[in-house]
């Protein structure tokens, strides 16, 4: 029979304890962006099309003049890049979940390079965590 309590495991602390960082490191982006948004929202110039501020923080392309909201969003995607590289380096193997306890049960969490469906190659690998 399967170990039922094996998310329990002790040893399995300090990754429980990153993933939940990770989480509020997301969670802080969400509500972040949605800031952002409603401000940029309010310039009559804005066009929401033009502005990709992840993806100028991908290429390295930051704007010089960005706002405080803004440059708190860089530093988020920074460290939410940085905690999601350390997660997977902590994770025992890939393209498998290891349960964790994260304070209301079971929970899982994984880093897959293969699609699950159709085994085939993933084009970006994906850290997942099921809460």
């Amino acid at each position: 029979m399967e170990n039922l309590t094996q998310y329990l495991d002790k040893s399995l602390i300090p990754l429980e304890d990153k993933v939940k960082e990770y989480l509020g490191v997301e969670r802080d982006i969400r509500i972040l962006d949605v800031e952002l948004l409603s401000l940029q929202s309010m310039k009559s110039d804005f066009d929401p099309e033009q502005h990709d501020l992840e993806q100028e923080m991908r290429q390295g392309t930051k704007n010089t003049d960005l706002n405080d909201k803004e440059q708190k969003m860089a530093e988020l995607l920074d460290k939410y890049g940085k905690l999601r590289n350390e997660l997977i380096q902590m994770l025992p193997e890939k393209n498998k979940f290891i349960e964790i306890n994260l304070g209301y049960g079971p929970s899982m969490v994984g880093y897959f390079t293969i699609d699950h469906e159709t085994r085939q190659p993933l084009p970006e690998p994906v850290l997942r965590v099921v809460h």
